[in-house]
């Protein structure tokens, strides 16, 4: 019975984006309403008018706020779903003989880190650059503005 109750409901995002409708829709009308009994009453009772009207315009600034602040939904296929993932190298140079060594970055590597012997002097190396590799979009980027 339970696995039966999950299937026949509608997926959540589903209930709220007509809940959300169905309040803008709402606050629309009562907003529309207190405006029209704002300038009816404006003759005649000038205190309650500008009540009445104070509320439909804060009920049509709670709409426009509503509208606005969602983001748009992503779908599976957008690429702002996707994290690329960044290769990223590391420079060892040894302070001795000036040596210099290019990696694969390693988990636990920081900058001023002694971390390998030298091949060289046997001295130990030391990480001095830690950067991403470039991609050839950057490279494009770079072409397409140095035309200017």
């Amino acid at each position: 019975m339970a696995g039966d109750q999950g299937s026949a409901q509608p997926a959540a995002g589903m209930q709220v984006s007509w809940i959300a409708y169905a309040a803008i829709l709402i606050v629309g009308f009562l907003s529309l309403f207190s405006l029209y009994m704002g300038f009816i009453n404006y003759g005649d009772n000038t205190d309650i008018a500008i009540i009445f009207i104070f509320l439909g315009a804060a009920g049509f600034a709670a709409i426009g706020y509503m509208l606005f602040r969602g983001k748009p939904v992503a779908t599976a296929k957008d690429d702002t779903l996707t994290i690329k993932k960044v290769e990223v190298y590391t420079t060892l140079e040894c302070p001795k003989c000036q040596q210099k060594r290019v990696r694969d970055f390693k988990r636990g590597d920081y900058v001023f880190k002694d971390d390998e012997p030298c091949t060289r002097c046997d001295g130990l190396m030391v990480i001095t650059k830690i950067a991403r590799k470039k991609e050839e979009e950057d490279k494009k980027k770079k072409e397409e503005s140095s035309w200017l």
